[in-house]
């Protein structure tokens, strides 16, 4: 099974893409930090950073906690969530062979938030969210291999993205049942696991989820050589030594790790993993060592961006992430699908 193929333009060397992505994540984060209803300037920033290091001994200040509880966990939380839904998106891309695959079109995302929902039930009040971020995580990389079982069964591209767009509708059904019929303030609106956003990050969460993204970042990552293997096709990819089975099983609980803390720490965050790779794959090349980590600095750069224009662009009142995301991206979307059609003309 092959989606449409564009050729890589390579505008930019992949040691240079990832310098410049690098610094542009760091400037953002920075600017992240900066912005929002509490005036904030450099060096209320150099202040906290200070009086953390030890290096200063006034007195806190009410920018110091303001950076400190509220935007330093957002910014970082952010990076997470764009970093886990850009590598996933490459890696399902490069499994599947197929540059439409994304953690929300073939369902992997609300499977990630239906398991979130189980965790929490499963988790005593007041506790820490590992088991949300678990079960997000293990229903992610089942509702992936379920997705590579489908890929066996069917030719069409479109066909496995159809199935993919079913079990994603049939799970986010079920999760809107489940959390309208809970109505727990311990359980996020139906809003957040629809929409996203990172208004409610917290240090506790930031502490379990990142780890989680970090180990699934790090499994696909291992697997560079396997993915650019499998670009040849799995037939192909065999007769030259690799374990299919294995490398596909690998990638894709990477992929459900992945998904699973993006989506514990920010919900639902559309079009982040589809157009990360789309455009970096074009930019850079197919070469997954290179492409995966510049997609996981991109997609961080992208959702810190997006998040602090989400709480800017209307304040006081705060736009969720994912609505910005699908109207940045769904354009981007689109062009692509015009471009592949073009290319079997």
């Amino acid at each position: 099974m092959t989606g449409a193929a564009i050729e890589p333009d390579r505008r930019f060397s992949p040691s240079t893409a990832l310098a410049g992505l690098s610094a542009g994540l760091l400037a953002l984060m920075v600017a992240g930090l900066l912005s929002g209803a509490v005036a904030i300037g450099p060096t209320d920033l150099f202040h906290m950073i200070g009086r953390r290091l030890g290096l200063i001994s006034d007195a806190e200040r009410l920018t110091d906690s303001v950076l400190w509880a509220i935007r330093l966990p957002r910014v970082l939380s952010g990076a997470a969530v764009g970093a886990g839904l850009a590598v996933a998106g490459t890696a399902l891309q490069g499994t599947f062979r197929n540059q439409m695959a994304d953690p929300h079109l073939v369902g992997i995302a609300p499977a990630a938030g239906l398991g979130a929902v189980a965790g929490i039930a499963l988790t005593p009040t007041g506790g820490t969210p590992i088991l949300m971020m678990l079960g997000a995580a293990i229903a992610g990389a089942a509702a992936a291999l379920f997705m590579r079982r489908i890929a066996n069964r069917v030719i069409e591209s479109n066909q496995f993205i159809l199935v993919g767009l079913a079990l994603g509708l049939a799970m986010l059904a079920w999760l809107g049942t489940i959390v309208l019929a809970w109505d727990s303030p311990r359980v996020p609106t139906f809003t957040f696991w629809v929409f996203g956003g990172l208004a409610g990050s917290t240090w506790k969460a930031l502490a379990v989820g990142a780890p989680v993204v970090l180990v699934g970042t790090a499994l696909v990552a291992v697997s560079a050589r396997s993915l650019d293997l499998l670009a040849l096709g799995e037939v192909e990819a065999r007769h030259v030594g690799l374990n299919v089975d294995r490398a596909i099983t690998v990638i894709l609980i990477g992929v459900g790790l992945s998904v699973g803390g993006a989506v514990g720490l920010g919900g639902a965050i559309g079009f982040v993993g589809l157009v990360i790779p789309l455009v970096l794959r074009r930019w850079i090349g197919p070469a997954h060592r290179w492409l995966i980590p510049a997609s996981a600095v991109g997609g961080g750069a992208v959702v810190v961006a997006i998040d602090t224009l989400a709480r800017t662009v209307a304040s006081p009142v705060e736009l969720p992430v994912g609505l910005l995301t699908a109207i940045l991206g769904a354009p981007v979307f689109i062009w692509f699908l015009m471009r592949a059609g073009r290319s079997y003309a």
